[in-house]
């Protein structure tokens, strides 16, 4: 499956501008009332040890286990699908617990019969706004594929959508730089978009914050801060010294007719 979404990332090529006076490289970005030293969200193993990275995505069922563990400030805390009789009282606790976000993890649903054994619990407009009201705190959707379930997310007045691929993994469905810019301009202004794909370095980031993403979770067994410094290195090279400066101007855009 990576594969499809590293050639797609590929196809995205940077330009290098040399011809400035880019230095320092500034990266902080607010997210969730924090500023935040990059705009990538780490996703959390459950088992993982040690101090984490600051803000980053954790299960929920980790952080009600040993909310003292894995510090329910600094985590995305992301649930998986299940009935809304089970959904929400587990929002209410993540709510209680003082998480700064809680995630609704859709992309379980592409593992059902005859793919997998999961079950098809899939959400309403109605219920992810039930569940809004008793999260008391931003609710984000992980999983979203399209335009149109991001704006079922912006109708029942969530905050933000996380793309990611797996949902159409038995579908052919297209990978995730290639869904920003059809979810963008469905829903921007409305949520955060946030690109969920995979990574190999900082500048498969680079590339994701180029189409459109603003911000990025990461599953990866690198360490963050040599993706930010890939990162760093990749802006520099392309002359932009904040995240105001990253746009689509340092994609290659090849002019119609040309080969």
């Amino acid at each position: 499956m990576n594969e499809g979404e590293f050639a797609a990332l590929d196809g995205y090529q940077l330009i290098p501008r040399l011809l400035h006076e880019v230095h320092d490289i500034d990266t902080r970005t607010t997210l969730l009332g924090r500023v935040l030293a990059s705009p990538l969200l780490p996703r959390r193993r459950a088992d993982a040890t040690g101090p984490g990275a600051g803000l980053e995505v954790v299960d929920a069922d980790a952080v009600l286990a040993d909310p003292a563990h894995h510090a329910p400030a600094d985590a995305v805390a992301l649930l998986r699908p299940a009935k809304m009789g089970d959904l929400m009282p587990a929002v209410r606790r993540l709510s209680e617990l003082g998480v700064p976000a809680i995630g609704l993890d859709m992309a379980p649903l592409a593992d059902t019969p005859p793919f997998g054994r999961g079950a098809w619990r899939p959400r309403s407009r109605e219920d992810l706004a039930e569940l809004r009201a008793a999260a008391g705190c931003p609710l984000w959707v992980f999983g979203v594929a399209g335009p149109s379930d991001a704006e079922v997310v912006a109708e029942a007045g969530l905050e933000a959508v996380v793309l990611q691929s797996h949902a159409g993994l038995h579908l052919g469905s297209p990978a995730v730089v290639d869904l920003l810019p059809e979810v963008i301009d469905a829903v921007a202004g409305m949520l955060l978009i946030v690109a969920g794909g995979p990574v190999r370095d900082g500048i498969d980031v680079l590339r994701y914050l180029a189409v459109g993403a603003e911000a990025v979770v990461v599953e990866s067994d690198r360490a963050l801060e040599g993706l930010v410094a890939e990162l760093h290195y990749g802006m520099r090279l392309s002359g932009c010294a904040s995240l105001a400066d990253v746009g689509y101007d340092i994609v290659f855009a090849p002019l119609f007719g040309e080969s």
